[in-house]
């Protein structure tokens, strides 16, 4: 059947050994594929979906206007399909989106406009001005709450130097974004390129981690601020480094990092990883707590070795609960599969609302703190073919 225009489909789930969640059903989050249309959910950190109260919010870039602009979306979490887009941006081009709850139905969501970072807020459906919160080029912006605090990061560059930044924002009683307070997480520029930084909110402060390409070859990094963001700890590795395996080798590849808090003042780390090369990005993961990680592990299983895996995205919750997704190839073309970890990763499963005929990638994950998980992801008939949003809900398994 269809519902303003959207469609809704009623599936089955795939459960593989250790399967945390039964996904019965998927709702359209934007129209049906339009030819020259596509949908993208590429954010820093890929913070494209929160949870506030009783409601759900998308956000993502399209260009079904010409030009590439950010939209949102929004739900009743009973209800069975979504808001018309609401147009977020409003310059000539917009990319990369992040979005992030707080308590009584509140959102703010960010992203880049014309080579700057913006943030908005949307209260009980109502938008606040567009608020800036960089002073030189910018992009690649991030967003980390945990329902009360609330903190973005982007990256700078001023002539040929590049920076990190992470400001302290405020919602204030009459519904505006005020930005409290901002400052570089390290102290000298960069000579090379700072990417995709993503942030993480707990007890323990603020974590932020990054991709650093000063060495030569990508590495990422971390830091812990514990004073709402205004002085950050001297950064520290997350992924392990391997290189030197042959005469070509500087090192092995590492990108997209995404943060997630569990628990009070635990953090999951999500990451693809070329340590074997030769089979491509495989998903590699760190828990940590305050200004340490322990150590890096494979998540996907067997199974899924022998393809490369791409766009993980993470999420957690306060009771505990975390999870990982990412896309996956080894059913023939690209499905969105999760992993939970019970003591060890590998506890594997690819719902069938987001697998199967078509492909589905660049998943974006929230945790409630029922154990429930909420997932969006682009799908598409064929490779290069127009894109549509789609979304569901995991019941968990108890």
């Amino acid at each position: 059947r269809f519902l303003a225009g959207l469609s809704i489909c009623f599936f089955s789930t795939i459960l593989q050994a250790g399967g945390g969640w039964t996904f019965d059903q998927r709702i359209a989050v934007s129209a049906e594929p339009q030819a020259g249309v596509y949908h993208h959910l590429d954010g820093a950190g890929r913070k494209h979906i929160a949870l506030s109260t009783d409601t759900v919010a998308v956000i993502w870039e399209d260009d079904h206007s010409a030009d590439p602009q950010v939209y949102l979306a929004l739900k009743q979490a009973t209800d069975d399909s979504f808001s018309a887009p609401l147009q977020i941006s409003s310059g000539k081009e917009a990319y990369e989106p992040a979005i992030a709850g707080l308590d009584d139905n509140r959102f703010v969501a960010l992203w880049e406009q014309d080579a700057a970072v913006y943030a908005r807020s949307i209260n009980n459906r109502r938008l606040s001005a567009p608020l800036k919160l960089s002073t030189a080029s910018s992009s690649h912006v991030t967003v980390g709450s945990n329902g009360q605090q609330l903190f973005a990061a982007w990256r700078e560059q001023r002539g040929s130097g590049w920076s990190l930044w992470v400001a302290a924002l405020r919602f204030e009683a009459n519904g505006q974004l005020s930005m409290h307070s901002s400052a570089r997480v390290e102290s000298n520029d960069l000579a090379t390129p700072i990417l995709f930084p993503t942030l993480a909110v707990n007890e323990e402060g603020l974590t932020i981690a990054w991709e650093d390409r000063s060495d030569g070859h990508t590495r990422l990094k971390f830091s812990l601020s514990t004073d709402n963001g205004r002085s950050f700890s001297a950064p520290a590795f997350l992924n392990e480094f391997y290189s030197g395996r042959n005469e070509y080798d500087k090192g092995n590849g590492v990108t997209r990092v995404s943060l997630a808090s569990f628990a009070g003042n635990e953090i999951v780390s999500a990451w693809m990883d070329k340590r074997d090369g030769s089979k491509g990005y495989a998903i590699y993961a760190a828990l940590g707590s305050g200004d340490s990680f322990g150590p890096n592990e494979k998540v996907q299983g067997r199974s899924g070795d022998e393809l490369p895996h791409y766009n993980p995205a993470t999420a957690g919750n306060r009771a505990g609960g975390f999870v990982i997704a990412w896309d996956d190839f080894r059913a023939g073309d690209s499905d969105i599969w999760l992993s939970r970890n019970n003591e060890e990763w590998g506890q594997e499963m690819a719902p069938a609302t987001a697998a199967g005929k078509g492909e589905q990638t660049h998943a974006s994950i929230a945790l409630d703190e029922q154990g429930g998980l909420h997932l969006v992801w682009i799908e598409r008939a064929i490779t290069d073919a127009p894109t549509q949003l789609w979304y569901s809900y995991g019941n968990k398994i108890e």
